[in-house]
């Protein structure tokens, strides 16, 4: 079949999986053919070889399956990271974390952090790569997670600086830390998702619990007793209300939360030191 009608048959096999079926098409025929969206165009009369490959690849994307998962591969910030089945994709909004980490870094002069929840490892190299004189150490259950972590951290040469290991929050470290920061699960039992993402997607990465910030009050705590002073950390768009009640009733009295893009609050900044103001965030 040539170029010009896969990408029209593909389109039509998609319609019904994403919201940019022809533009998803694209991206699978280029990766299959391993040429850019460009290429696609000025060489549309041509004819694909073993088309058979191709049509398994639109098959899993019909069948919900993320794109990322099937190229192995996903953007983030400004690198691309290795992804596999297993380990949550690591989302847009997440960048905004990073960025106000990286804001307390830069002011604080910090050297030595964790991370809970390293995942696909995103968080972790990214501060690193900011930061050439800052010593990260992450942590997962997940040993699927601590893989895929490992392999990305070795692609940027990070192994001196980022150290993964195997832990329940921060059970197994013992080093001085002076920030953690984390993108833990939080989202409630049950709670309805689509379908590319709890058919796909780790649930022991998705859902905190009954109400979904179990695991998230679990964390400050944790971070409480350790005498960390700073805690940035991700939570869903409608636990505001529960975490500011949270934060009163165990005398947490400076923290900060922020909004993603679209207004929805996103996360929250502890400060367990000294107070800051709103405006630092």
């Amino acid at each position: 079949m040539r170029i010009e009608n896969s990408l029209i048959w593909a389109t039509k096999e998609l319609k019904d999986s994403c919201s940019r079926p022809r533009f998803e098409a694209e991206l699978l025929l280029a990766y299959y053919l391993k040429k850019d969206r460009v290429y696609l165009h000025t060489h549309s009369r041509d004819k694909i070889e073993d088309f058979r490959k191709f049509k398994s690849l639109i098959k899993r994307r019909a069948e919900f399956e993320p794109y990322e998962y099937i190229v192995n591969r996903v953007s983030f910030y400004d690198i691309e990271l290795y992804i596999d089945m297993g380990v949550l994709i690591p989302r847009p909004e997440t960048e905004i974390l990073i960025d106000l980490v990286t804001d307390i870094i830069k002011r604080e002069k910090i050297t030595s952090i964790a991370e809970i929840g390293v995942g696909s490892g995103a968080i972790s190299i990214l501060l690193a790569r900011k930061f050439p004189n800052l010593k990260v150490i992450a942590t997962d259950i997940s040993n699927k997670a601590i893989e895929v972590a490992s392999i990305n951290i070795e692609r940027f040469n990070l192994q001196d600086r980022v150290e993964v290991i195997k832990s329940n929050l921060l059970d197994e470290v013992s080093r001085d830390i002076e920030l953690v920061v984390s993108n833990p699960p939080y989202i409630a039992n049950g709670f309805k998702l689509e379908e590319n993402i709890i058919r796909y997607e780790p649930k022991e990465a998705l859902f905190g619990g009954v109400i979904g910030d179990e695991l998230l009050k679990e964390i400050v705590l944790d971070i409480k007793r350790r005498d960390i002073r700073y805690l940035a950390c991700e939570m869903g768009y409608d636990q505001k209300e529960s975490m500011e009640q949270f934060f009163k009733q165990n005398e947490i009295k400076s923290y900060n939360f922020y909004q993603d893009l679209a207004r929805f609050d996103r996360g929250f900044i502890i400060d367990f030191g000294v107070k800051f103001d709103k405006k630092d965030i």
